[in-house]
């Protein structure tokens, strides 16, 4: 889903305006605030920031994966321990290369490329695509995760699954067979959860539901060879109405995993 509105990317650094500027051209931004826009990115001399300018209220999101919670849990996890990583079967030293293709902030992507998999992040809102683009070129020029964010992670260039399905049934976006596919789609929060975490109360706001999240699950199974594994709230209904082969539950989501056919371990 698209933002519905001119994305923007500003700064109020009279240092940064070239370099606002020069990035707001290279994602096709407009450089000119309004007070009728919602959302936009600023500059700032620590990176970027998401600002919700119709709720002044609620801090700007930053996003870093060297710094802060999510790199706490880069070092703390990543391990089979993680249940997105046993649901897209790492085990056993095999490592398949995977597509986010929901990546949003990226936290999830990033986890599995901890555990060792190539992973290509995917994320079409624009404002959001920017912001995980930069969170990960910042990641692979660290001195202590540099190495690895840049041997295994690449975000893709704005977009969808479901756009353009036939160059990915073709593979021009792959650098190999894509063995796994992981979507998450955003998923309309109710009651107490909304208030949980500042930061997805953004995005939902931002993003809205992902009103076209049954398509996904079709254009993962022709593009996947061998799993696709779908991250659900416990009490949401199958994507597409599908039952999955087989499930990784948690105390507040699920893992609903279809099969197309084992890994083998000389893949």
């Amino acid at each position: 889903m698209s933002t519905g509105f001119k994305p923007v990317l500003v700064t109020a650094v009279p240092e940064l305006s070239a370099g606002a500027a020069q990035l707001a051209a290279q994602y096709h931004m407009s450089s000119e605030l309004t007070a009728e826009t919602p959302f936009y990115l600023e500059l700032t001399l620590d990176g970027l920031q998401l600002v919700w300018q119709a709720r002044p209220e609620v801090k700007p999101l930053t996003l870093s994966f060297t710094e802060g919670k999510q790199a706490w849990r880069q070092q703390q996890g990543g391990g089979k321990q993680e249940a997105v990583v046993r649901a897209l079967g790492i085990a056993k030293g095999h490592r398949p290369y995977i597509l986010d293709a929901t990546a949003g902030l990226g936290r999830d992507g990033m986890m599995l490329a901890h555990a060792g998999c190539k992973v290509d992040l995917l994320e079409r809102n624009p404002l959001v695509h920017a912001l995980l683009e930069q969170a990960v070129m910042q990641a692979s020029q660290h001195e202590k995760i540099g190495a690895w964010v840049q041997e295994r992670v690449r975000v893709l260039p704005r977009g969808s699954l479901t756009e353009n399905l036939s160059s990915w049934v073709e593979g021009q976006y792959a650098e190999q067979p894509t063995a796994a596919i992981y979507l998450d789609p955003m998923f309309p929060e109710r009651g107490k959860t909304a208030a949980v975490k500042k930061d997805m109360q953004m995005l939902q706001a931002l993003v809205g539901p992902d009103d076209d999240a049954d398509l996904l699950l079709p254009a993962a199974l022709s593009i996947a060879t061998h799993r696709v594994v779908v991250k659900r709230p416990a009490t949401a209904p199958f994507l597409s109405g599908q039952t999955p082969s087989t499930q990784i539950t948690t105390k507040k989501h699920r893992f609903d995993i279809y099969i197309k056919k084992p890994y083998s371990q000389s893949e």
